[in-house]
């Protein structure tokens, strides 16, 4: 099984920044207190020192005021406590749409650098007050994909499960990571994550990224 992580965010359509027609929803309490969410910007790519185009994937990680990902925890990474990034992975984004009761995919990074703390990205502004953007998540636009709004509820490739709901004993707990794979005895949640990542590998539909 390939390196793969599951990310929570909120849902919104593109993920180009907040606007009129794309505001975030569902995504905790931070969000609806606030109507902004860190991972508005997942999938619009910036040109970094390398003059390559990069995403930044930004979740709420969860441990208090230096929160880690643990990324141990990922499959194949169990002798990398120590380590403070790993690369390679696949990381699925999901999230869950206004009025929806199940999880779905909305992109995915192939190919990406996962961080054990946040990494911070500055972006100038003419005003003096620069943005920075936070991201556990790297990767190569051209290793992006992000589904379009009704591909994401088309067909069952794209539904993540949420543990001990519908039958499932495995998936989504509180955390807003799901190291799938990691609890290898239960075949069912290996069968699963292998067949998601076929779909992953396998998708040539459009990428609205």
């Amino acid at each position: 099984m390939k390196p793969i992580i599951f990310a929570r965010i909120a849902d919104m359509k593109f993920y180009k920044g907040i606007t009129d027609t794309d505001k975030p929803v569902n995504g905790g309490s931070y969000v609806k207190d606030t109507n902004y969410a860190h991972e508005c910007y997942n999938f619009d790519s910036v040109i970094l020192e390398d003059e390559k185009e990069y995403c930044l994937g930004f979740t709420q990680l969860l441990g208090g005021k230096d929160p880690q990902l643990h990324i141990e925890h990922i499959v194949g990474c169990k002798g990398m406590k120590d380590a403070l990034s790993v690369d390679n992975v696949i990381v699925v984004f999901c999230s869950k749409a206004h009025n929806s009761k199940t999880m779905r995919v909305v992109g995915f990074y192939k190919n990406a650098t996962v961080f054990r703390d946040y990494q911070e990205c500055v972006f100038p502004s003419e005003d003096g007050n620069d943005y920075v953007q936070s991201y556990s998540f790297l990767a190569e636009k051209k290793d992006c994909v992000l589904l379009p709004y009704q591909e994401r509820f088309r067909t069952g490739d794209w539904f993540v499960p949420t543990s001990g709901k519908m039958g499932y004993s495995f998936g989504y707990g509180h955390n807003n990571i799901w190291f799938a794979g990691s609890n290898t005895y239960n075949m069912d949640e290996i069968n699963y994550v292998n067949k998601m990542i076929e779909s992953i590998e396998n998708y040539n539909g459009e990428n609205v990224i």
